[in-house]
């Protein structure tokens, strides 16, 4: 019995002796855990300010580049004479109504529920092969590969759209705002194809285009006198010549055009009317093979007439293939798109259609085109190069 009572004093002993034991442990293991929470507690914070400030930013950044990309559109739209921005007697490309229209048109946008009102506008020449990526300011004589664009900047930074961009948990961090930015640069691209339902039937020689086109400037050469040498039409001073194009059976000059039926092997007359009533019925890129078609189609030059700028202007402006020759009952490779204007259309014996060159960017869309090409006139609409 005594040994009995020993074995149980025993083992209480050792019970108190192990329950303070875990409680030492565990106050140790709690103390331990406290520490790791003081020392993991900035880090777990500087997680969730990343996460929530960053989500944010992104956000707003994304309101800014959509401002940007739609200020920049907005503004491309003006460097061609354009009736909406109220320059068709301005010279191109216009880079002061651009400017302003940007200027105008940021406040249509917002960020973090309030209108911008501050954008910084910039304006030059984009080169479309990459070379150099950047926008070229002026002064500078473009190359064909050169196109003229706007770039804006919109930005909240101190005294700008309401100002940095301020965080939410990033504080703790001692960093209580971040300033943010967005840039876009639009362009207005010029035709590497055709576009459906987009072009007339007469295919004109390079050369032709080279005689009344100021590469220089990127718009049709002006007349300086009612009476030019070597044109039997009266012109008018500070318009775009005109000039007649005649089949290349009636000159080997630089006036020569001919009637094309496109991508179709075809010689006939129905042809030609179907597609100057209803366009081309594919996508024809720059460097793809066309008919080039035999005969002067006497009959079709009325046709002209009815739809051009002496008749119903239907056909007023037109976008046409420009090619080297004009060789007749062979395909040849399109080496550009142009504009035109087709002021009138004369038949019976004489056989030509007098015509202007233009770059009038409400009438010369080539709508459906794909951009990239090198300025002959003929534009697609507005673009975002960056």
């Amino acid at each position: 019995m005594k040994n009995m009572n020993k074995i149980s004093a025993t083992t209480k002993i050792l019970f108190r002796q192990r329950t303070r034991l875990r409680l030492q442990s565990t106050r140790r293991e709690k103390g331990v855990i406290a520490i790791l929470i003081a020392l993991l507690l900035p880090i777990m914070i500087g997680f969730g300010a990343f996460a929530i400030d960053f989500s944010y930013r992104f956000l707003v950044r994304s309101e800014l580049q959509n401002a940007a990309d739609a200020t920049a559109l907005a503004a491309a739209a003006c460097l061609y004479k354009h009736a909406q921005c109220g320059n068709l007697n301005s010279s191109t490309p216009d880079w002061n109504t651009a400017r302003q229209s940007a200027l105008d048109y940021v406040s249509k946008n917002s960020s973090e529920n309030s209108s911008l009102t501050h954008v910084v506008v910039d304006y030059g020449y984009w080169n479309i092969t990459g070379t150099p990526a950047a926008l070229q300011p002026l002064p500078k004589i473009p190359t064909n590969n050169d196109l003229a664009a706007i770039q804006v900047t919109i930005s909240k930074t101190d005294g700008s759209n309401g100002g940095p961009v301020k965080t939410f948990l990033a504080p703790i961090l001692g960093i209580y705002s971040k300033p943010l930015s967005a840039t876009a640069v639009a362009v207005i691209p010029i035709p590497t194809s055709s576009g459906i339902n987009s072009l007339f039937p007469v295919a004109i020689k390079k050369c032709l285009y080279d005689a009344y086109w100021d590469t220089t400037n990127q718009k049709p050469k002006i007349a300086e006198a009612q009476n030019v040498p070597g044109f039997d039409l009266p012109q008018t001073v500070g318009e775009p010549y005109v000039f007649k194009v005649t089949s290349s059976y009636h000159t080997n000059g630089c006036e020569a055009g001919q009637w094309t039926s496109l991508e179709k092997d075809s010689n006939s007359t129905p042809t030609i009317l179907d597609i100057l009533n209803n366009g081309n019925s594919t996508d024809l890129g720059v460097g793809a093979n066309i008919w080039i078609q035999t005969g002067t189609k006497t009959t079709l030059y009325s046709d002209v007439n009815n739809c051009s700028s002496a008749g119903n202007r239907k056909c007023e402006y037109a976008n046409v293939p420009i090619v080297q020759e004009v060789s007749t009952h062979s395909f040849t490779p399109i080496v550009a798109y142009t504009c035109i204007r087709i002021v009138s259309a004369i038949g019976g014996s004489e056989k030509y259609i007098t015509m202007q060159m233009s770059n009038d960017a409400d009438k010369c869309q080539a709508k459906g085109s794909g951009g990239g090409g090198t300025n002959y006139g003929a534009l697609v609409p507005p673009r975002l190069a960056l």
